[in-house]
């Protein structure tokens, strides 16, 4: 009974974001431009689902792949071609729209669900959620078993703002709490150490401390990941590297459709015309900006026509990016001791490694390399690089520690390859940054932005954001040109209590 009374509550745990009008076309009549600026997941989501519609779609890309955040690309090692990625992505039950576009393409056949979520815990200890009952609140509650929650959570005077947990809106939890850090939350309301731990992971999942994370994000990210849905924690990964399970498949649709990929080919002039947009010299009705922040700050600053809309330049140019983030992927000839361990885990900081990601369980082409080699693929993740911790080698080196560490038993291992990155590009999910987040729909007519980092009345994160964000911009644009919308769903925009 209490099951079916979330159910109803949370309308079933998915409502429309649009109503679309059926009688209005789908196809353009008349010919029209389109530049999307940026090849990550919103501006494949923008150039498809306009290409679909018959938009003359150009798409430009710095680098020689499509992907962004889930692109992929060959190096040189050791006289061997490898392939990397940017690091790992879950893809939770939850990610509606973007699952559906997977299905579309054809991509959605890779899939396979993890097996766990588990933490690893100082002195040979590791916590598993595996199990856990998915109805939203039931869940919560649960989480006494595992020593996150007790009794004394919800009752203490103290503990009385974890109720917001269950409570989140956007018309409160933003002005309650965006201006309040994780780390002073976690300190007023005397969070006990599991349950520290379990946020400090949501908090560094979204490349940010714990004292410059806003408290109405991580409120936010708290309902959308495990508060208004019934996908539990569990998720799927691709079976293969994200060029074949993936982006291969995207530019294929894109490709039938006829859109243009300029690969390799960084926006070098983005200028308001009179009437539409020159980019790079090529004349467009329409412009989508899906570029991270670091380089939407730099271009919105290079570019002409801009200054007069005072909102747009000032918002899309104080964009706040996220802290140092680094990945380091090592093909080795060992394997971890631990065969029940699944695919990601976490780990319980000691200073900077954040997640190892087992690959050689993973992925197809990594489990290939693995068994001629004979040894394990780790990626070892920062998702928040200490601010103390600067050059390139300190940070390796503390992976390194913290890996053995958990692992001791790969102490002594050959390193046959290794990739390392560290980067700052991420959006930051800050203290006092919701407010002058810029919307998807700009001041200036016909300029859109898309991307994990734009302000949105719906609570999508991560990729899931990217993706339903691009194909908002889309939207907006078919909208603008009179034809039907492409439906796009959601989980329910409150939580349980609000």
């Amino acid at each position: 009974m209490l099951k079916k009374l979330i159910r109803k509550k949370l309308q079933n745990y998915r409502i429309n974001l649009n109503e679309p009008d059926l009688s209005l076309p789908e196809k353009l009549s008349q010919p029209k431009s389109v530049a999307v600026i940026g090849g990550g997941i919103a501006g494949i989501s923008a150039a498809c689902n306009l290409a679909e519609r018959g938009f003359s779609v150009h798409l430009f890309e710095k680098e020689n792949f499509l992907g962004g955040k889930v692109g992929s690309w060959e190096f040189e090692s050791n006289g061997e071609t490898l392939r990397t990625e940017h690091g790992f992505h879950g893809f939770f039950r939850q990610y509606l729209n973007l699952r559906n576009f997977l299905k579309k393409i054809g991509a959605h056949k890779h899939l396979i669900p993890i097996d766990d979520y588990t933490i690893l815990f100082d002195k040979n200890k590791k916590q598993g959620f595996k199990g856990l009952d998915n109805t939203p609140l039931i869940n919560v509650l649960e989480l006494r078993k595992f020593g996150i929650v007790d009794w004394k959570t919800f009752i203490n005077p103290l503990g009385l703002p974890f109720i917001n947990l269950l409570n989140f809106s956007f018309a409160t939890t933003y002005k309650k709490f965006d201006s309040e850090s994780f780390a002073s939350f976690a300190k007023r309301t005397h969070m006990n150490d599991k349950m520290r731990l379990v946020f400090n992971s949501f908090s560094r999942a979204f490349f940010a401390e714990p004292e410059d994370m806003s408290m109405a994000e991580l409120i936010k990210s708290f309902h959308f990941y495990f508060l208004s849905n019934e996908g539990g924690l569990l998720y799927d990964v691709l079976d293969s590297d994200f060029q074949n399970s993936f982006i291969t498949y995207a530019e294929d649709f894109l490709s039938r459709h006829a859109a243009q990929i300029h690969y390799s080919t960084p926006v070098t002039e983005l200028s308001k015309k009179e009437r539409g947009f020159a980019v790079n010299g090529m004349d467009f009705d329409y412009c989508v900006l899906c570029t991270d922040v670091k380089h939407t700050k730099r271009l919105t600053a290079q570019s002409t026509g801009f200054e007069k809309y005072n909102r747009t330049f000032s918002q899309l140019t104080s964009l706040k990016q996220s802290g140092r983030y680094a990945v380091l992927r090592l093909w080795t000839d060992r394997f971890e001791a631990d065969k029940t361990l699944p695919f990601f885990i976490f780990t319980d900081r000691l200073k900077c490694l954040d997640s190892v990601t087992l690959y050689h369980k993973m992925e197809k082409e990594s489990a290939r390399w693995s068994e001629e080699n004979k040894g394990g693929i780790f990626e070892l993740h920062s998702y928040s690089v200490p601010k103390d911790i600067l050059s390139d080698e300190e940070v390796k080196e503390h992976l390194m520690q913290e890996l053995y560490h958990y692992f001791p038993e790969l102490k002594g291992m050959k390193i046959t390859h290794e990739f390392f990155q560290h980067r700052d590009d991420f959006p930051g999910f800050h203290t006092n940054q919701y407010a002058n987040r810029p919307e998807i729909k700009t001041e200036v007519p016909g300029f859109y932005v898309a991307g994990d980092w734009v302000k949105m009345n719906n609570c999508t994160m991560l990729m899931e954001a990217a993706y339903t964000f691009g194909s908002i911009a889309a939207n907006y644009i078919m909208e603008q040109e009179g034809l039907r919308e492409n439906q796009l769903i959601s989980v329910p925009l409150k939580g349980i209590l609000a």
